[in-house]
């Protein structure tokens, strides 16, 4: 059994007040001090951030546009009028049209409150090769050039695998899957356009005390179903349809200097759209090909918090030469 004396006692509650008040004192001196570890921490915590945003807030619109611009859809040159062989490479060029975005379409940061610059490219150029495998498969893959051109760096790389499902004489039915990874890094946050207003005023809410240095990832999978047909008295002229569903993945990683330090948040979406091209290919000779199409996907998108859904969808045009080497 242990016993306690009182001045055992006293002694531990004599020890015991001086602790508190130390630890007391201390917490006193840091809130009359403006608590600098608590605000360091949640500044810190503030400007680093990693979190998911709904597929329809406006930065997540803004990625799925530009994700939409590089879906690896459309654009099926028609087959050669030489016998197909395994191992038949098909060189191309593609060439993409990137609409100009109004001034009301850039304001999605902050949920739509602050205007971002989003036109850099006004065209997607990108490189396509196709290689024929086996079982009438063929392996496509297309990338731009991984250089700084127009105020953007991309590293993006798109690829699939296609092959025609049902084959007759005037018509084919065909099928496509593809991808794409990478990113494109620029000044989309912080542009030098608002670093001449105040920072927190309307023309830099982002309180941007210099340029940015982005990186948006276009990341995308999908499939799509290509109807071509052969116009008998024009055998050299192949209209053509297709129509595809997609899963985005995108993010934006900010690094952007602003008043209370390096802004380093994160947002990331994922979610579903679907896609349509109509076009033609006309056969310059049984090996070049020259193929146009017009695209258009849906893209929904809240425009404020209290803003009704509605479809600002992507429409534009895209062309594709090509040439098949034996």
């Amino acid at each position: 059994m242990i016993r306690f004396s009182g001045k055992k006692a006293f002694g531990v509650l004599v020890i015991t007040i001086g602790v508190a008040g130390i630890f007391t004192s201390h917490a006193i001196a840091q809130s009359a001090g403006g608590g600098t570890t608590t605000s360091a921490a949640a500044t810190f915590e503030r400007l680093n951030r990693n979190y998911h945003i709904g597929f329809d807030r406006p930065e997540s619109w803004g990625l799925k546009y530009f994700a939409s611009t590089s879906l690896l859809s459309g654009l099926q040159p028609p087959p050669s009028t030489e016998v197909r062989r395994v191992g038949a490479i098909t060189l191309g060029l593609e060439m993409g049209w990137v609409p100009a975005l109004d001034d009301g379409q850039q304001k999605i940061g902050f949920n739509g409150n602050a205007p971002q610059d989003l036109n850099h490219a006004p065209i997607l150029v990108r490189p396509v090769v196709r290689v024929a495998l086996p079982w009438k498969l063929t392996a496509v893959a297309a990338a731009p050039v991984p250089f700084r051109v127009f105020g953007v760096n991309p590293h993006l790389l798109a690829f699939g695998l296609e092959r025609p499902i049902v084959e007759r004489p005037q018509w084919t039915f065909g099928w496509r899957g593809y991808g794409q990874v990478g990113s494109v890094k620029g000044v989309f946050v912080c542009p030098a356009s608002v670093l001449a207003f105040a920072p927190g005023t309307p023309g830099n809410p982002t309180r941007c005390v210099g340029e940015s240095s982005d990186i948006a990832t276009l990341r995308y999978a999908g499939m799509e179903f290509q109807f071509a047909y052969k116009i008998p008295s024009m055998p050299k002229l192949v209209p053509h349809v297709a129509v595809g569903g997609n899963f985005i993945d995108g993010a934006i990683q900010l690094h952007a200097p602003v008043v209370a330090g390096m802004d380093n948040t994160r947002e990331w979406t994922r979610g579903g759209t679907f896609s349509g091209t109509v076009g033609a290919s006309y056969l310059v000779t049984p090996r070049a090909a020259f193929t146009v199409d017009a695209f258009y996907t849906p893209l929904w998108v809240n425009r404020t918090p209290n803003a009704p859904r509605t479809n600002d969808g992507l429409f534009n045009v895209r062309a594709l030469l090509s040439y098949t080497f034996r």
